[in-house]
């Protein structure tokens, strides 16, 4: 890993990792985020089909079960942590005094 010196005009936008020909635009965080959430939805819906399968007596992969279920709950977990410590730095700068 090279590490360089800062612009003086601030940190300048990185390119995508794994496509370096990517340019940055404003919607950037929005989409990151929306891709996000969408994750962590469909990682939900997967350990709900999961266990209503499991539920309804069929014949379901135990282990593949209680991994999706850990999924999901590792993936919501992390993201209401990165919604707390936003919430808290937002608190923070109205708190600021100008």
């Amino acid at each position: 890993m090279i590490i360089t010196g800062m612009p003086p005009g601030g940190i300048a936008p990185q390119p995508e990792m794994g496509n370096p020909s990517a340019k940055t635009n404003d919607g950037d965080f929005g989409n990151r985020l929306a891709n996000a959430i969408e994750n962590i939805n469909s990682a939900q819906h997967k350990a709900d089909d999961k266990l209503a399968a499991m539920a309804a007596g069929q014949e379901v992969d135990l282990h593949g079960a209680m991994i999706a279920l850990e999924e999901a709950d590792i993936t919501l977990r992390t993201m209401v942590t990165a919604r707390d410590k936003v919430i808290e730095a937002y608190q923070q700068l109205m708190n600021m005094t100008i």
